[in-house]
């Protein structure tokens, strides 16, 4: 049965690591040699050379609850293992990154193993025959809440890439305390029922201190991001108001050249042709009065500019904004990043001359939908799932790693609990591919 134990230890710290790192756990040839690997480890580490017949009497028993080894040594190079085996079978992040993850995985493991062990060992007495598997069960069970809560629900949103060292070394320095205690109560199990005073106060600092980081880290990351989208796209809409300025200047001696062409045109449809031709320069774009009227000043800038990049490419791109902005529940720069993996897609699949739609719209039960549609050839459902599935492209890869604008998109959606919007329908009598996302809005805005 020391199998089995090993066996659980080994799911256990698989989701642990796995969703530490932001790794949704499929039966890939990665995630299998992760698993034998780690598995073999936990047999060797426990494996005693002595002559036993009976089944499993191979295998040390002593104090294995809290952690797959029992000593220091050991423990040093369990960590460096599990290190090289996130490095190996992880998709490609940095080295830093395996460090964090790493710890943060032992942190997890104790303080779930702990919890499990102290609550168990009030229903079972530990000398029982069943508290070793009880309670790797029951870290199980936690083992799968924290998979579901970080990657299924997308909770690992927050922790992000483990961006900032003040956050990397807090997480680090975390770990090594809790592992330091470990390694202070020998790996014993009964440290835990004798001292579960102690151990909740230490673990309900660790946690409070780890949460409050965590929370720090994830408010400071998003008022940079809106920072640098305000740094961004502000002076778009400064220059796209001083050459409008600019050409009402201008207006005053335009009246007087129309009221020239009325002096001097032989006809009136003569007059009709000069005026038309004449005013043509001059009207402001219904796009870019649009964009002057936004409520938000960041998404008017940002739509400017990706206005003149389409200009550059002889496309235009049509303004529809029927809603304000303010009232989607999302921050501006979500928004801007949504908006703009749609529109970049929406201009790489087109061609000089097409025009390019987005839309912005309030929808009756409460939700407002960002659209952007472009000319293309009908698809299939399977064919539009398709498109936001991680590293999926149809572009060239020669320049580097593609396919991630659109799952990006799919997870932020997932994150701000809207929807993917995708449909085949006609613009001017020409087919358009439809790709947008439907975002909850406050009635308050």
């Amino acid at each position: 049965m020391i199998y089995f134990q090993i066996l659980l230890d080994t799911v256990i710290m698989l989701l642990i690591c796995y969703s530490m790192a932001g790794q949704p756990v499929r039966f890939t040839k990665a995630t299998v040699s992760w698993f034998i690997c780690f598995h073999l480890l936990c047999l060797i580490f426990r494996y005693q050379r002595v002559d036993y017949t009976e089944w499993g009497a191979g295998f040390s028993v002593n104090n294995y609850d809290l952690l797959p080894v029992n000593n220091p040594v050991l423990l040093c190079v369990l960590i460096l293992c599990v290190m090289m085996l996130n490095s190996s079978f992880f998709r490609p992040i940095s080295n830093m990154k395996v460090i964090v993850v790493t710890f943060l995985s032992f942190l997890i493991w104790i303080l779930l193993r702990t919890f499990s062990i102290a609550g168990i060992s009030l229903l079972l007495e530990q000398d029982a025959e069943a508290f070793p598997y009880v309670h790797r069960g029951v870290t199980l069970l936690l083992a799968g809440a924290l998979y579901a809560a970080m990657i299924i629900k997308q909770g690992n949103h927050y922790l992000g890439d483990y961006n900032g060292i003040f956050l990397r070394i807090m997480l680090i320095q975390s770990s090594v305390m809790v592992l330091g205690l470990v390694i202070y109560a020998n790996f014993e199990t009964s440290f835990v029922t004798r001292n579960l005073l102690l151990l909740f106060l230490v673990f309900t600092l660790v946690i409070s201190m780890n949460l409050w980081i965590i929370y720090e880290h994830h408010r400071q990351a998003r008022h940079e991001k809106r920072v640098s989208a305000i740094e961004q796209y502000l002076p778009a809409i400064d220059e796209l108001v001083s050459e409008v300025r600019a050409r009402q200047h201008e207006f005053h001696n335009k009246l007087l050249a129309i009221h020239s062409i009325v002096e001097t045109a032989g006809s009136l449809p003569e007059v009709r042709a000069q005026i038309s031709a004449y005013t043509d320069s001059v009207i402001i774009q219904t796009g870019i009065r649009e964009i002057l009227q936004l409520d938000s000043k960041v998404i008017g800038g940002f739509l400017y500019t990706k206005m003149k990049l389409a200009e550059v490419r002889g496309m235009v791109i049509t303004t529809q904004i029927y809603t304000s902005f303010h009232k989607i529940v999302a921050e501006e720069q979500q928004l801007v990043e949504i908006l703009g993996v749609l529109i970049d897609n929406a201009i790489e699949a087109s061609y000089p001359g097409n025009e390019i739609v987005v839309r912005v719209q309030a929808t009756q039960q409460g939700w407002v939908d960002l659209l952007v549609m472009n000319p293309g050839s009908p698809q299939s459902s399977t064919a539009f799932m398709q498109m936001f599935e991680k590293g999926y492209t149809t572009k060239n890869t020669a320049q580097g790693p593609r396919g991630f604008g659109l799952y990006n998109v799919k997870q932020l959606v997932v994150q701000l609990k809207g929807k993917l919007l995708t449909s085949n329908t006609e613009h001017q009598g020409g087919a358009y591919l439809s790709i947008g996302v439907r975002l909850p809005s406050s009635t308050e805005a």
